[in-house]
């Protein structure tokens, strides 16, 4: 593939998107969590 660097590893540019893909998916990912661990707490705190 054009955009791999020797070694098998991808370049700078792809790194960067990598990060960004995981950001996109775990920042919401986590803020769910957290809303339905509150919510949990709740149901059973009171």
């Amino acid at each position: 593939m054009e955009n791999r660097e020797s070694g098998g590893r991808p370049s700078g540019g792809s790194w960067i998107l990598v990060i960004l893909f995981w950001a996109y998916v775990m920042i919401p990912l986590a803020w769910g969590v957290y809303q339905t661990f509150d919510g949990v707490m709740a149901l059973f705190a009171g």
